[in-house]
């Protein structure tokens, strides 16, 4: 009797087993894209969720290490982030989730990292990828922007639901250097990037109110490793846009900046100015992070998207004034706001004066003692000479 009983077991497990799968599956570990993208097949151990792969990309807010570029993902739904002006599956730099921010290593994504330099980001939605994966360029590129990356340089850049929708208009930049538009003023909110000579451009927005945009150029020097926001004197000025459905192509309005369709590079190039002045800012109060800010509570952003800086750090802000100089109440906070250090020349009391188009150096100093005490602290601002790109724009 036993014996039928175990070869009837015996007889059973062999069944099982040729009605399972040879082997085992694993996912940990990474995986190489059909197209040599390297992307993660698995949640990296990071410990928070992720939605699912898209061809083997991976949704998640998990830090790759020694990252640079920080993605604050601000919409709900997955953007896949395409390094370059036109998106295509080899140029894919990862996935960020919903509500989520990321930070990628994209040191191994260009040539010269350790020298530094600037890139194109896009961005479509996973829904979009998925519906148009055989031909990207139907689908819709609601996230643009510039960044720039190098050793140890690090930038941030959100993605805005004010940006996305199913309201559009298209932008043509004629110029030789890449633009950014700017909601209101030169140092605005950035809505979007143009490559040199981009045309058609189509741009989105979440309703149809219309915003108005002041386009910039924006300049990488390889040689300074600076980048510096331009304007052009008489051809610039804030443009009112009005975005149209989508759905209706016919309807569509399209802007060309410059608006003058029939300016000259060489006549852009002769009236370009700095609508703002440069001002690299240097932390040295030990242990703590703060905010730089005019008048002790309008907090400024860095050029590479940090709102606060760290102690140790040096960021670079973008501050509108005048070609003659105004006086600019500056203040560095910290503590909360508790410590309002003002920010002057050495030697000379009151507000500095700024002028647009100069290189700035503000270092913030702890002196010692209690660090609940004012002055204790100290702001001191170093004029340097104005940015002059005109050799190497020209050429351009």
């Amino acid at each position: 009797m036993n014996r039928v009983k175990y070869t009837r077991l015996a007889a059973i497990f062999i069944a099982m087993a040729l009605t399972l799968p040879f082997g085992c599956s694993s996912d940990s570990g990474d995986d190489d894209s059909p197209d040599g993208t390297k992307v993660s097949s698995s949640d990296d151990g990071g410990g928070s969720s992720s939605s699912g792969g898209t061809d083997g990309i991976v949704c998640n807010s998990v830090e790759e290490p020694n990252g640079t570029l920080t993605v604050l993902n601000n919409i709900n739904k997955d953007v896949i982030l395409f390094q370059g002006q036109t998106p295509t599956s080899s140029n894919i730099i990862g996935c960020v989730q919903a509500l989520s921010p990321k930070t990628f290593n994209i040191s191994d994504a260009v040539d010269d990292f350790h020298v530094g330099g600037y890139m194109i980001l896009r961005g479509i939605t996973k829904d979009e990828y998925e519906a148009n994966k055989t031909d990207l360029s139907k689908a819709k590129v609601e996230f643009s922007a510039m960044a720039t990356y190098g050793q140890g340089r690090k930038f941030r850049t959100e993605i805005s639901p004010n940006y996305m929708g199913d309201f559009g208009y298209k932008v043509n930049n004629i110029g030789r250097i890449g633009m950014e538009l700017r909601k209101n003023s030169p140092d605005g909110e950035k809505v979007a990037y143009l490559a040199s000579l981009e045309v058609n451009r189509v741009l989105y927005n979440e309703n149809s109110n219309a915003l108005a945009l002041f386009p910039v150029f924006v300049y990488y020097s390889k040689t300074a490793g600076t980048v510096t926001t331009l304007k052009a004197i008489d051809q610039f000025a804030t443009v009112t846009i009005t975005p149209r459905p989508i759905a209706n192509a016919s309807g569509i309005q399209s802007y060309t900046f410059p608006n003058d369709e029939t300016v000259t590079w060489q006549q852009i190039v002769a009236s370009l100015t700095s609508p703002v002045a440069y001002i690299k800012v240097i932390n040295n109060v030990p242990n703590q992070g703060g905010f730089f800010t005019v008048a002790g509570s309008n907090a400024l952003m860095a050029q590479n998207g940090y709102d606060a800086i760290g102690s140790g750090e040096q960021l670079t802000y973008e501050i509108e004034s005048t070609e003659a100089g105004a006086e600019k109440n500056l203040v560095a906070n910290f503590y909360s706001g508790a410590i309002k250090i003002p920010v002057k020349f050495a030697e000379v009391d009151g507000n500095p004066v700024i002028k647009n188009g100069y290189d700035y150096t503000i270092t913030i100093n702890f002196k010692g003692g209690s660090v609940q005490e004012l002055g204790n602290y100290e702001a001191l601002i170093v004029e340097h000479n104005k940015r002059d790109l005109t050799n190497e724009i020209e050429s351009l």
